[in-house]
């Protein structure tokens, strides 16, 4: 997310962009985040006022610039009893939880309280001061609306909002099409290299392919935004430097469970596990996300799965809350990333999610390294690491982007709303199905218009298993830097999540990557293997029949 946003910024200011990563757009914390846009509200209960502040601007923000990715969401939490907890949360408002005596004198974890709860949620909405989200409330068990909780473990509720970004992924690749445009408008040259091997050889960026071909470089200036892969990447830059961060582990559960669909509703729950964590379960197009945990992680980022013991503690927490009991047959799909924290002593839930920018340097040339940063204040922060860009540089800020509106937003047509009325007026206007409209706008918003448009006197073959046609596929591959199947399959069309994945849908999408040059038939069984594999071992989509819970059909491999 912050390598794009901050790409986009250079621009802006007419700087020239080579935009590299090790893996593929989005693959990072930004797809395995809870994809909330919120203020943090447990970070008040570190004293993190700023952070929070800031937050809360930036998702004000986020709702005006790219509505068609962020919606407002109403979250309610259960709480168990009056007061308790009020002391552990005062201690914690005044920054001592992160010190020795200050988690001496909080004393042992009790559950949140309704009035520690209530004064918390009093000071978001004075923090917030937003005229776009309703203000908290106290609400009760048979109102409208509310999600049925376990009612015999609850003594009250309370509401207040948030928002939500389904897909953060496609909110990447729509930031990095407004940084083409404005590379292209501006006549400022931009480079997008992926799966890129990246080394310092001789006082220059080498900068390396999977075919092996090899490219170097001598930038005037390297960011460092490869999040939990930061100190990697300043040992591949040979960069001597203390590690910067100690980064933890967060997994969540997509779930279709019908029942607990139908408690939740439309809505989401934040409540408190059995050991004091908070956990979400939200809405999640027609499935249930349950999220996450916070897990100490050293390993290398790009590795990392959720266990069966954090996908057990996220069942029961549901179980906790909503009296359901879920199985591993009830798991769709999981998944499971690294948070890029900052080194810090104390627990896991007292690092601070702030973020910083530390400066390094391979030989002359100097780095910016991003330590932090959350899916809420991507902006705030690229906005922060190219001010410090351009004062390295002795360079002036020509343009913001605060309120620089996300692709994907133009005026609708004739008055309509997204909904059935509007798939169907751009289903006969551009000869398509309504179905394949609608697929397309929770990833592109109007974009969808500009690739129903130049696909429209294309003939092709509808992709098994979806709403897709060939021709919108191929449009796709050729115009968002699809190199891999796991490409499509994960981060362009969102298929990793889909309640129906099958083998013949994985062949048909490899066909596609042939059809478009970027695979060799002699490859093909290859990449479908290596999709099936990643499916399985990331997402928990197991490739077996007898398993219904999170099984794809089809013939095994």
């Amino acid at each position: 997310m912050h390598g794009v946003a901050i790409a986009r910024e250079l621009l802006l200011q007419r700087i020239p962009v080579v935009l590299v990563d090790a893996f593929d757009i989005a693959n990072g914390a930004t797809s395995k985040s809870s994809r909330l846009i919120h203020g943090g509200l447990r970070y008040l209960e570190y004293g993190d006022v700023g952070l929070v502040r800031e937050s809360l601007l930036e998702r004000e923000r986020l709702l005006a610039s790219a509505p068609h990715f962020v919606r407002p969401l109403r979250l309610f939490i259960p709480v168990r009893s009056a007061w308790s907890g009020l002391r552990r949360s005062a201690i914690g408002f005044f920054g001592l939880r992160r010190t020795e005596w200050g988690r001496a004198l909080e004393g042992p974890a009790v559950p949140r309280g309704y009035w520690p709860t209530r004064i918390g949620l009093s000071m978001y909405d004075w923090l917030s001061g937003s005229q776009a989200f309703p203000a908290s409330e106290a609400v009760d068990f048979t109102d409208p609306g509310v999600p049925h909780v376990d009612r015999s473990r609850y003594a009250g509720m309370l509401a207040y909002s948030d928002a939500q970004m389904l897909y953060p992924e496609r909110f990447i690749l729509a930031l990095l099409a407004d940084a083409v445009h404005i590379a292209a408008s501006e006549h400022v040259p931009l480079e997008v290299l992926t799966r890129r091997t990246v080394s310092w050889e001789q006082g220059r960026l080498r900068l390396t392919a999977d075919n092996g071909t090899a490219t170097d470089i001598t930038p005037a200036l390297i960011v460092n935004a490869t999040g939990a892969w930061g100190d990697r990447t300043l040992q591949s830059l040979r960069v001597d430097h203390p590690p910067l961060f100690g980064g933890t582990k967060g997994s969540h559960i997509v779930t279709w469970n019908a029942e607990l669909k139908a408690a939740l509703g439309e809505h989401a729950i934040y409540a408190e596990a059995g050991d004091g964590r908070l956990v979400f379960v939200l809405p999640f197009g027609d499935a249930v996300l349950i999220g996450t945990t916070d897990e100490s992680f050293t390993g290398s980022p790009g590795e990392v799965v959720a266990t069966p013991a954090e996908l057990a503690y996220l069942l029961k927490s549901v179980h906790d809350v909503f009296g359901i009991t879920l199985t591993d047959d009830d798991i769709t799909a999981h998944y499971c990333g690294v948070r890029p924290l900052p080194v810090q002593a104390g627990s896991n839930a007292s690092i601070s999610r702030d973020h910083s920018l530390t400066w390094q340097a391979a030989d002359a040339i100097p780095i910016l390294t991003l330590v932090g940063g959350k899916l809420t204040t991507w902006r705030a922060f690229a906005e922060e690491a190219v001010t410090a860009v351009l004062q390295r540089l002795q360079r002036i800020r020509l343009e913001a982007t605060a309120t620089r509106m996300v692709p994907g937003h133009d005026p609708l047509p004739n008055g309509l709303s997204p909904g059935p009325e509007l798939w169907q007026f751009w289903a006969m206007e551009f000869q398509t199905t309504p179905e394949q409209v609608a697929a397309l706008w929770p990833l592109y918003g109007t974009r969808l218009t500009t690739i129903l448009q130049a696909t429209r006197s294309e003939k092709g073959r509808s992709i098994t298993g979806t709403a897709w046609t060939s021709p919108v596929v191929r449009w796709v591959i050729e115009h968002e830097w699809v190199t891999r199947l796991e490409d499509l399959v994960e981060r362009r069309l969102m298929l990793a999540f889909a309640r129906e994945l099958s083998m013949a849908m994985l062949d048909d999408l490899a066909d596609m990557l042939i059809e478009a040059g970027r695979l060799n038939e002699s490859h093909r069984a290859e990449e479908v293997t290596a999709c099936v594999a990643r499916l399985q071992r990331f997402y928990g989509r197991s490739h077996n029949e007898r398993s219904p819970g999170n099984a794809f059909p089809g013939p095994l491999l």
